[in-house]
């Protein structure tokens, strides 16, 4: 017998002794109460990178109504006659900034299948969003969950195999767990970050804009970069004037912060004949821009902000 463990120390700490109530397995969903539910639908796959996310609109609204609440909104400051309805005015001004608050009165859905729960932690950061996600807790998963796996895995056939080896055990591990009569919401403790899962989106207008403008930046993990893209483009076609609002926060912004900063053979279809950056980066993350994001004016010397405290240079 080898050394004892700090996991032996803890068993046998717990061995026998009353456990405090909240520690309790409560008597929650578990597979024993038969109830019926149906499969988890996503079994058995590693989907690699963006392989299967997909993204659907489900809730949009009215384009007639948006003018109309939009125009009487911008004319609500100087008041409305009752009688004299005023003439009709710039409606999209409420687009282009300002409180935008008419904005609110417009709810959007998005319906986003196959998300690893890593990328839903982060997407549900949103404060001003709802969101109505599959559950671990109330759900059992399969006996084979499906996983997402970063493209960046690809780069050593060991880290791929290596992976492999985890989705499998961490789905025997789920199995043994329900299979024993502990709940899902414990069970659940053993799967991975990378499983997916559904999830809707759902906010406002105004919201929306906010949080495109901040999480469609390509510095942003790729994931939920991707997640709103795809939101975004799916608003777009459904509603073409909005092409010039579904923006990431640089593409609000206007020309270079460095006057002399050039970039040659610069796309005309940014807007920039002349070869100078048309716009700022305004990342604020730690990771060094360049080379890493797309974009042209994503240039460390264009930024609008960097941390002087914590950097982490591209290697």
């Amino acid at each position: 017998m080898g050394p004892r463990t700090p996991i032996d120390d803890y068993i046998f700490s717990y061995t026998g002794k009353e456990r405090p109530g909240i520690t309790k397995d409560v008597a929650f969903n578990r597979k024993q109460f038969g109830l019926g539910q149906p499969e988890n639908p996503d079994q058995g796959q590693i989907h690699v990178g963006l392989d299967g996310l997909r993204v659907e609109l489900v809730q949009d609204y009215s384009d007639d109504d948006l003018r109309r609440v939009c125009s009487f909104a911008i004319n609500a400051t100087r008041g409305i006659d009752p009688n004299n309805p005023p003439e009709p005015v710039d409606w999209e001004e409420m687009l282009k900034g300002g409180l935008q608050t008419a904005l609110e009165d417009f709810r959007i859905a998005f319906a986003i299948y196959g998300m690893s729960r890593t990328g839903t932690h982060q997407i549900v950061r949103t404060r001003l969003a709802a969101f109505h996600q599959q559950s671990q807790r109330a759900h059992y998963y399969g006996d084979l969950p499906s996983v997402r796996m970063p493209e960046s895995f690809l780069n050593d056939l060991d880290v791929v195999a290596a992976y492999h080896d985890l989705a499998q055990a961490s789905a025997a591990f789920y199995r043994a767990a329900t299979d024993a009569g502990i709940s899902y919401q414990d069970a659940r403790f053993g799967l991975l970050e990378g499983t997916v899962n559904f999830i809707l989106w759902e906010g406002s207008l105004r919201e929306f804009f906010n949080t495109y403008a901040y999480r469609a930046c390509y510095m942003f993990q790729w994931e939920i970069s991707a997640v709103f893209h795809q939101m975004g483009d799916l608003l777009v076609k459904a509603h073409p004037y909005l092409d010039k609002y579904v923006k990431i926060s640089c593409e609000k912004t206007h020309g270079a912060l460095d006057a002399d900063d050039f970039h040659e053979g610069f796309n005309v279809k940014h807007g920039d004949p002349g070869g100078v950056l048309a716009h700022h980066c305004t990342f604020q993350g730690w990771e060094a821009v360049e080379g890493q994001c797309p974009l042209p004016w994503a240039r460390e010397s264009n930024r609008q902000f960097r941390s002087e405290h914590h950097r982490i240079e591209k290697q």
